[in-house]
């Protein structure tokens, strides 16, 4: 029987772990790109969970045998926006360090700002003046990320292009919550430890609850490095 397990580190909100993480781990057993995942509930940490294949579909089931996420191939037709100047990426980088945003007590495996280099990514995506709807970071992969060959890991660029896109619905606003629904990615080269890239996330839509948003990686020289579309749901609204 085929399994996966999530370790504490890679934590999303308290608990579970991160969206984008999980998303990778699924990607990278369905072994085709793009690919969508769903999540439907959250990972319990240091919980192993069965993984079921079924035709052109992976998922991840529980004791219980309800579903956690599942993935599958998709078409993804989405053009990032022009990204920001490196100098502009990171004095967003710093605004979002010098402000409220860091969330998960900041120990979100992507974004938390409480980890050290090479144990949290330290993604740090905050505003770029002039811009509203966008939030980009400078951000310089650690070798600890670093695969089989040499190239930063798949299952850790997933993860990059997660937390862009809940920072591009809140840097213009007030910290809010929001969980991770759904993304789509496809990583289009590979990343190099070391390499200062910009990692870009901007908003699509807005209906009620239910937010989407582009995120994306640049290369050192300009180039895309990857793209993802995905939903995000904020809570619902508890009458007083």
């Amino acid at each position: 029987m085929e399994q996966a397990s999530i370790a504490a580190r890679f934590r999303g909100p308290d608990g579970i772990g991160n969206g984008g993480y999980v998303a990778g781990l699924m990607a990278e057993r369905l072994g085709t790109q793009p690919a969508e995942v769903t999540l439907r509930r959250g990972w319990p940490l240091d919980r192993t969970l069965e993984i079921r294949r079924e035709a052109g579909l992976v998922r991840a089931v529980d004791a219980g045998g309800a579903t956690i996420a599942e993935a599958r191939p998709v078409d993804l037709d989405l053009a990032p926006p022009p990204p920001p100047s490196l100098a502009e990426a990171r004095a967003a980088t710093r605004w979002f360090l010098d402000g409220p945003f860091t969330h998960s007590i900041g120990r979100c495996f992507v974004c938390g700002s409480a980890w050290e280099e090479g144990v949290g990514l330290r993604v740090f995506t905050g505003q770029v003046p002039g811009r509203p709807g966008i939030a980009a970071a400078a951000w310089t992969p650690h070798a600890a990320f670093a695969g089989a060959d040499g190239q930063v890991a798949p299952i850790y660029l997933w993860s990059a292009l997660d937390c862009a896109g809940s920072f591009a619905f809140t840097v213009g606003e007030a910290p809010q919550r929001m969980l991770l629904g759904r993304i789509a990615a496809r990583l289009l080269a590979p990343v190099a430890p070391g390499e200062e890239c910009i990692v870009l996330g901007w908003q699509l839509e807005r209906e009620g609850r239910k937010l989407s948003a582009g995120t994306a990686i640049f290369g050192a020289d300009g180039g895309l490095r990857g793209i993802a579309k995905a939903l995000w749901v904020t809570p619902p609204i508890v009458a007083s």
